[in-house]
């Protein structure tokens, strides 16, 4: 009876030793686990400055999180955000499948650098199908942590902004509101990896951002144009003094 209780004490002691260092390991997990795996599938810079992540409610928040531009873009960031709280299953850290309850993303500041056609966003978006493959489920870089199964039950995006980059505007800065976005069950019909699911948010932010700059350059449209033939109109009249003064 003393050999068993001895022994019941030591597996109790065991597991709140195995209880006490996971407590101190996830936090620097998941950090490590964004910078590996984020620049590796987006191609851009991805830094993260803190996550702090309760290991008993799975509840917590990602700081200071970044995302560069892809290469041949100029501007500071793509995304930037101060906080991102993330609601997850901490049990499943340990499976193949990592289950995220709510990620909930208040005031980013998203940089669109580019054209309509061809932009830091877009660009992003298509790194992160690149690297999925074809059919989705990547097999490329399973070192990275990327291949991990993902199912997230809810994603919101609310009080962001768009800082405007492009040739049209002529030097000109425009800051948009981006429109609310919620996003449900991604990976849940079908196995997603994580490339799969930063694919798919990357696309739902292109589909609301392009709208969003479009109506903002549209109403700035005329402006510009006239601004534009005002320059050209300056020039003609500079050029005619200059004729004038040596009589022709």
């Amino acid at each position: 009876m003393k050999k068993l209780l001895m022994l019941g004490g030591i597996v109790v002691v065991v597991v709140v030793i195995g209880v006490l260092v996971m407590l101190g390991k996830i936090n620097p997990i998941v950090k490590s686990g964004v910078e590996k795996s984020g620049p590796v599938i987006l191609k851009a810079p991805v830094t993260l400055d803190a996550v702090a992540i309760s290991f008993f409610s799975g509840s917590g928040e990602l700081k200071g999180f970044t995302v560069g531009n892809p290469e041949g873009y100029k501007t500071d960031y793509a995304f930037s955000m101060d906080r991102l709280k993330i609601d997850l299953d901490v049990k499943s850290l340990t499976s193949d499948r990592i289950h995220i309850k709510n990620i909930t993303i208040d005031s980013p500041s998203i940089v669109f650098e580019g054209s309509f056609g061809k932009s830091n966003l877009s660009q992003l978006q298509a790194n992160a199908k690149e690297f999925a493959g074809p059919s989705g489920g990547s097999t490329k870089k399973k070192d990275s942590g990327s291949s991990k199964k993902l199912l997230i039950d809810h994603v919101s995006i609310d009080n962001g902004s768009i800082s405007v980059s492009m040739q049209l505007l002529q030097g000109q800065k425009m800051t948009l509101p981006l429109p609310k976005l919620e996003l449900n069950d991604i990976g849940k019909d079908k196995d997603a990896t994580i490339s799969d699911a930063l694919g798919e948010i990357l696309a739902a932010v292109n589909k609301a951002v392009i709208p969003a700059v479009q109506s903002g350059v549209g109403g700035l449209g005329s402006g510009v144009e006239k601004s534009g033939e005002a320059l050209q109109e300056g020039a003609k009249q500079g050029l005619g003094k200059i004729k004038g003064l040596f009589g022709k």
